[in-house]
C-alpha cells in the first residue's frame, strides 16, 4: 500500500472509532450553503520588485490578490505560500490562481508539477530508520505517559535525601555497578520495573564513565572503551555543555554514564529492519519515592554489539562502535535540556520539558556540533563538502555527525515541505515512522538557519559565532519554561535583540530553503544560510557514491512547481499545507515578463481563514 493508501486507511480507521464511542445522538442539521463566491476582487497590492528584493505578505486581502508588475526583460521569482499557524497537527487547503494580465478564460488546474515520490519503505535503508524512529517515539510516549501516571516529581539532592544508585564519588576503572532500566518489553516505560543491569566501568574519564554490561562484554577491547571515551570526552561533553548547559549531577558521582546495554538491544527483534541506537529515560531524574525504577542520576542507554543476533535485531562491532560515538551528542542533549529545565530550572518533571519538535532540532544540533568540533571547524564558514571532508579524519566526521541530518533535511525538502508535519502530529509528538525524517529535518535547518542569524558575532565556542548564547536561552525556555514557538521568539528577543515573531521567522527560513547560495548578490542575508552552501553539499552527494539514493538523486532535493509566464498564463495550483509549511512555486519568464494577477484562497475560492494565518513570501531572482 502506498503512503496515500495508508494514511487513507488510518484515517477511515480512526473515523469509524470515533464513531464507535460517540454514542447515540439526534441527527445533526444539513450545514448552512458556503456563501457565494464572486469573481476575485481587483488587486490590493502591485509590486514591482528589483533583482534580489524580497517581500512577505500577510495582510489578508494583499494575500487574497496582489499583482506582480511585468516588464520588458525577462523576470524569475520564487513564492512561497505557507501557513503560519502554531497549531500542531493543523492543515490548509489552498490554491492559487496565477493569471497573466490579458489571459482569457477560466483558470484551469495545472498538471502536476512535482512528480510524486514512491513509496521511501521500498528502500531497506530509509526503511530502517524510519521503522526506529516509529519505535522510538513509541518508547518516549509511553515512558512519559507512565511518570504521569505516577505524577513523577524531580529528584533535587537537598530536599530530597533518597538514596541513590551510584553516588558520592566518581566511579573507578573496573568497578562493577549495577542500575535499574525503567522500561517494560517490548516499548513502555514502567516505574515499578524490577528489570536490573550490571555491568562493569571500562572508562572512567574526567566528565564520562562508560559501563559495559556483562550480557554485552567481550567486543569492544580495551582500546576501543578508551578511543570512544576520549572523543566524548574532548568533543561531546565540552560542546554541549558550553551550548546548552551542564548536568545538573544530582548523583554526586561527577560524572554523566553510558550504559552499552543488551536491555536496548531486546527492544528490537531479530531480524527486525530497525535498530533504536540509545535512549535517555527522563523517569532518571525522578524521585525514586515517586518512580521507583529511578536511578536518580544522570544516565542514558545504548546498544551494544550483538553479532549473532542474540538479543535482537544483528548489531556489528563497528556499527556499535559507530552508534557509541554519535548517540551520545544526541541523548545528552536530551538529558540537559531537561535538567536544565527541570533539576535546576525547578520545573515540573511532567509538564515543563521541551515540545518534541524543539526538543529534536537541539539534539540533531548537538550532533552537527560535534561533528565540527572533531573535524576542526566553526560556524558561519559557509562551508561545501569538498572542504568539510578533505581529509579520512574528516570524512569520517562526517559521516558519523553530519550525513543523516543532511539526509533528514533533504528529505524534509524532497518529499515536499507542504506536507511536513512540522510542529508533530495533532498532540504535539514526534509523528514517528517515516513522517518523522521531515519532520526532524525541518526542524533540524530551522534551529541551523536560527543559530546563523540570532547568536551573536564574535569568538565563541566554535570558531565564527557566539551563538551559543542563543542555545543556552533555547535550552532552559526562561523562567517560566517557555517551550517550543515562545522559546523561540524569546530567546530571539533576549539574546538576538529582535522582535521577530513567528509568522516572521518562518518567512525567513522557508525563503532560505530555495534561495540559499542561489540568489542574486544584495539579497537579504536573512534568506540564507551561513554556516552551510546547501546548494553545493547536496549537489556534491549527488554525485557521490549516495547520488542513486533519495534524497540524494537529485542536484538540490527541493522541487518548486513550475511555472513558466507569458500573456497567456492562467493556471491553478491546488494543494493542503501543514502548520508553519508552506508549498514552494518557480516564475520563469523566457521573454518579456506579463503583469501576473495572484490570488491565494481556499479551494473555494472564498478567503482563507484567519486560523490559516496565510502567508506568501516572493523573492526576485532575476
Amino acid at each position: 500500500m502506498d503512503r496515500n493508501g495508508r494514511w487513507a486507511a488510518f484515517a477511515a480507521a480512526f473515523g469509524m472509532a470515533l464513531t464507535a464511542c460517540g454514542g447515540t445522538t439526534d441527527p445533526s442539521p444539513p450545514p448552512p450553503p458556503p456563501p457565494p463566491v464572486g469573481p476575485p476582487p481587483p488587486p490590493a497590492t502591485t509590486l514591482d520588485m528589483g533583482v534580489g528584493e524580497v517581500v512577505t505578505l500577510s495582510d489578508a486581502a494583499q494575500v487574497r490578490s496582489f499583482r506582480i508588475a511585468g516588464g520588458g526583460e525577462s523576470r524569475d521569482y520564487r513564492m512561497i505560500v505557507h501557513s503560519a499557524s502554531e497549531s500542531p497537527g493543523a492543515t490548509t487547503a489552498m490554491q492559487v490562481v496565477l493569471t497573466a494580465d490579458g489571459a482569457s478564460g477560466n483558470a484551469v488546474p495545472t498538471q502536476p508539477l512535482r512528480a510524486r515520490p514512491p513509496s521511501r519503505l521500498s528502500d531497506r535503508e530509509l526503511r530502517l530508520r524510519a521503522s526506529s524512529y516509529e519505535q522510538e517515539r513509541i518508547l518516549k510516549r509511553r515512558a512519559d505517559e507512565e511518570l504521569r501516571r505516577v505524577g513523577a516529581r524531580a529528584y533535587r539532592p537537598g530536599l530530597d535525601v533518597s538514596a541513590s544508585v551510584v553516588s558520592g564519588s566518581p566511579p573507578q576503572l573496573g568497578e562493577v555497578l549495577t542500575f535499574k532500566v525503567g522500561i517494560a518489553l517490548p516499548l513502555s516505560g514502567d516505574c515499578n520495573s524490577n528489570i536490573t543491569v550490571t555491568g562493569e566501568v571500562k572508562y572512567a574519564g574526567q566528565h564520562f564513565t562508560i559501563v559495559e554490561d556483562q550480557q554485552v562484554a567481550g567486543h569492544f577491547t580495551n582500546a576501543d572503551f578508551q578511543e570512544i571515551g576520549q572523543q566524548l570526552d574532548d568533543v561531546v561533553y565540552p560542546t554541549n555543555v558550553a551550548y546548552f548547559g551542564a548536568p545538573a549531577d544530582i548523583d554526586n558521582n561527577e560524572t554523566v554514564i553510558a550504559l552499552i546495554t543488551a536491555e536496548v538491544n531486546k527492544l528490537t527483534p531479530a531480524g527486525s529492519n530497525a535498530i533504536i541506537a540509545g535512549f535517555f529515560l527522563a523517569g532518571d531524574l525522578a524521585d525514586v519515592s515517586s518512580c521507583p525504577a529511578s536511578n536518580q542520576g544522570e544516565i542514558f542507554y545504548l546498544a551494544g554489539p550483538d553479532p549473532n543476533s542474540t538479543f535482537g535485531a544483528e548489531i556489528s562491532l563497528d556499527f556499535a562502535n559507530t552508534l557509541a560515538r554519535t548517540t551520545v551528542a544526541h541523548e545528552f542533549l536530551h538529558l540537559i535540556n531537561t535538567q536544565q529545565r527541570v533539576t535546576i530550572g525547578g520545573g515540573s518533571l511532567v509538564s515543563d520539558r521541551e515540545d518534541a519538535w524543539l526538543d529534536e532540532a537541539l539534539a540533531h544540533l548537538a550532533e552537527e556540533l560535534a561533528g565540527l568540533v572533531d573535524a576542526g571547524f566553526g560556524t558561519r564558514a559557509n562551508l561545501g563538502l569538498a572542504q568539510i571532508t578533505a581529509t579520512d579524519p574528516q570524512l569520517d566526521a562526517f559521516n558519523d555527525f553530519h550525513l543523516l541530518n543532511f539526509d533528514r533535511f533533504g528529505t524534509f525538502l524532497y518529499d515536499g515541505p507542504e506536507e511536513t508535519l512540522a510542529l508533530g502530529d495533532a498532540s504535539g509528538f514526534d509523528p514517528g515512522g517515516e513522517a518523522s525524517l521531515p519532520f526532524r529535518g525541518f526542524a533540524y535547518g530551522f534551529v541551523r538557519w536560527l543559530g546563523d542569524h540570532f547568536g551573536p558575532s564574535g569568538a565563541g565556542v566554535l570558531p565564527g559565532s557566539r551563538e551559543e548564547l542563543l542555545f543556552r536561552e533555547l535550552s532552559s525556555g526562561g523562567p517560566t519554561f517557555l517551550k517550543g514557538i515562545a522559546n523561540v521568539e524569546r530567546a530571539v528577543q533576549v539574546v538576538g535583540s529582535s522582535n521577530l515573531q513567528w509568522e516572521e521567522l518562518l518567512s525567513y527560513y522557508l525563503a532560505s530553503l530555495v534561495v540559499d547560495d542561489d540568489a542574486p548578490s544584495g539579497v537579504d542575508p536573512m534568506t540564507q544560510f551561513a554556516s552551510w552552501d546547501m546548494r553545493d553539499v547536496f549537489g556534491a552527494l549527488n554525485g557521490s557514491n549516495l547520488g542513486n539514493s533519495e534524497p540524494f538523486n537529485r542536484l538540490y532535493p527541493l522541487l518548486p512547481s513550475s511555472v513558466t509566464l507569458s500573456s497567456s498564463t492562467n493556471q491553478t495550483i491546488s494543494f493542503t499545507t501543514n502548520a508553519s509549511t508552506g508549498r514552494f512555486i518557480s516564475l520563469t519568464s523566457p521573454g518579456t515578463s506579463p503583469d501576473l494577477d495572484v490570488g491565494i484562497t481556499n479551494q473555494s475560492g472564498a478567503d482563507l481563514s484567519a486560523g490559516a494565518r496565510g502567508r506568501v513570501t516572493i523573492i526576485r531572482t532575476r
